[in-house]
């Protein structure tokens, strides 16, 4: 670490950008929109998939 530079601390994330963070990390298949107005969160939309073996049931989602 360079002496000279100052450390600056991440930037703190806001409830709407953590709530599309948890959303991605709990859609193991499919998609997530965001939705923007005014360059703000205002919508979420997750659309899971699920998988489909064709030798068992469906597998629904945890």
């Amino acid at each position: 670490m360079d002496p000279r530079k100052p450390v600056t601390a991440a930037p703190s994330i806001s409830p709407q950008e953590l709530a599309v963070l948890e959303t991605l990390r709990a859609t193991p298949y499919g998609s997530v929109e965001v939705v923007l107005h005014q360059s703000r969160i205002v919508q979420v939309v997750k659309t899971e998939k699920v998988k489909l073996d064709s030798d068992t049931a469906p597998v629904a989602p945890p």
